[in-house]
């Protein structure tokens, strides 16, 4: 898998493609076999080779082996409708995204995309007494003061709260991510001075309003990093800074189901479809 990748960044998409069937043909029927065609279908969206796309989506929808796997139908369909609409046949494309369950991930934006082709607004959901249950506001006061003046939407921040810490002031993780946010002390340190507090100590990351604060200002350097893509924000929490930049640099064009598509590990683009679900949610 990593041989197809990396010919792949270098343009040599031929030999990539060799690569893939001899792959897929080596572990057939496994889940390494639904990966490397996954690869194609991700080098060729990258290409902007939509045809190609569609083939290579077709071949994965006709397999249809997921488990296990780094892909879902879910997000197959999500890309061929993509690769449909890139080719102007925009019916074909609406028909495929409609047809995605709503609750997921893929979705949820292919729900957007069908909205838009409508143009038509439309609630995901509604204000009930089980949703506040599952997805208390709490602490807004500080969201709104810490994250919304740096332009971090204070939505994303109960989402990643949410995923973190299950709002949890006094969390503590294995490896000693600290309060609300989890927040690693070393990466703490880093924006302490300019969120406000020059004078902080390890500990006092479980006070909610340091832990938002410096969080927040953590959040807001990554949405510059990253142009504003709260996928790519979101995978950053999770696997790292150079990974989500590398998963970003991939996707071409950099669109927010193309970015997940890209992510590499299996637990970050978990993470990422839940965060992402979660901000769904509040918002």
């Amino acid at each position: 898998m990593n041989i197809i990748d990396a010919l792949r960044e270098v343009k040599r998409y031929d030999e990539a493609n060799q690569w893939v069937d001899k792959t897929a043909q080596r572990f057939s029927e496994m889940p390494t076999a639904t990966n490397a065609l996954h690869a194609r279908l991700r080098m060729e969206i990258s290409r902007q080779s939509w045809q190609r796309a569609i083939d290579a989506a077709d071949a994965l929808r006709l397999l249809n082996n997921f488990r296990g796997s780094m892909s879902s139908l879910d997000e197959v369909n999500y890309l061929k409708a993509l690769a449909l609409e890139k080719l102007g046949r925009k019916g074909e494309a609406i028909n495929i995204y409609a047809a995605i369950p709503a609750n997921s991930y893929y979705g949820g934006l292919a729900n957007d995309k069908v909205n838009a082709a409508s143009n038509r607004v439309s609630r995901t959901g509604s204000a009930t007494a089980a949703r506040a249950r599952d997805y208390p506001v709490l602490y807004r006061a500080e969201l709104l003061r810490y994250a919304k003046s740096k332009g971090v939407d204070p939505r994303f921040v109960l989402a990643i709260m949410k995923q973190e810490s299950s709002f949890k002031a006094n969390a503590k993780s294995p490896a000693a991510a600290r309060g609300l946010l989890q927040l690693v002390y070393d990466t703490a340190l880093k924006y302490n001075k300019q969120a406000g507090f020059p004078q902080m100590q390890a500990d006092d990351l479980y006070q909610p309003s340091v832990n938002i604060a410096i969080g927040s200002q953590y959040i807001a350097a990554l949405k510059d990093e990253f142009s504003g893509m709260y996928e790519a924000i979101a995978a950053s929490y999770n696997g790292g800074e150079d990974n989500a930049a590398r998963w970003l640099a991939r996707s071409n064009p950099k669109e927010a189901g193309i970015f997940a598509a890209e992510v590499g590990f299996a637990e970050t683009k978990n993470y990422v479809f839940k965060v992402m679900n979660n901000y769904r949610v509040y918002r």
